[in-house]
């Protein structure tokens, strides 16, 4: 192989970290199941993963329901929404009476822009938006939906400016 060849990726700048940015962060793997006891057993015997169950307010069930919805990770975790170390990818999971949908990844996207341009931007790369454009809110709840060009889910999700940066979040918030 020549050594023109090596490492080469056309179009695409060498990755940078840059700090106080959150987007295109892989947030969750969002899952579902229909039989819990079935689902669970697999990933924590099969890959170790912790379960939590989410909190009834967070979208969750009623605390000790037979179908609860959950807060997996991957890695060393606590009961939150961070994982313990950086790199692991947590997981949400869900009971679903029809038919099982495809796993969606959620992705964090730009906090200082609407959700609007940022998809826009994305429709301009070959995404297309699922549904329509909710209202932009200050809240938790400024989210889109789109497939990619390759047609995978994403559900994108905007950070609130309530996110102060002040105390670290996971490993990536420490200098």
């Amino acid at each position: 192989m020549s050594e023109e060849k090596t490492n080469v990726y056309p179009y695409r700048a060498p990755k940078k970290y840059p700090k106080k940015s959150l987007h295109g962060r892989s947030r969750f793997l969002l899952l579902s199941y229909k039989d819990f006891k079935r689902f669970q057993k697999f990933y924590v015997n099969v890959f170790g993963w912790d379960m939590f169950e989410l909190p009834e307010a967070a979208g969750g069930e009623k605390k000790g329901s037979d179908n609860p919805s959950l807060l997996i990770a991957t890695g060393p975790s606590y009961e939150t929404w961070e994982g313990l170390n950086p790199g692991h990818m947590n997981c949400m999971a869900s009971y679903v009476k029809g038919d099982l949908p495809k796993p969606v990844i959620m992705a964090e996207i730009h906090m200082d822009r609407p959700v609007a341009d940022t998809v826009a931007e994305m429709v301009d790369y070959g995404a297309t938006l699922v549904g329509e454009l909710p209202e932009e809110s200050d809240g938790w709840v400024s989210q889109a939906f789109i497939k990619d060009p390759s047609g995978n889910d994403y559900k994108l999700w905007k950070c609130p400016p309530s996110r102060t940066w002040i105390e670290p979040e996971a490993g990536y918030d420490k200098n």
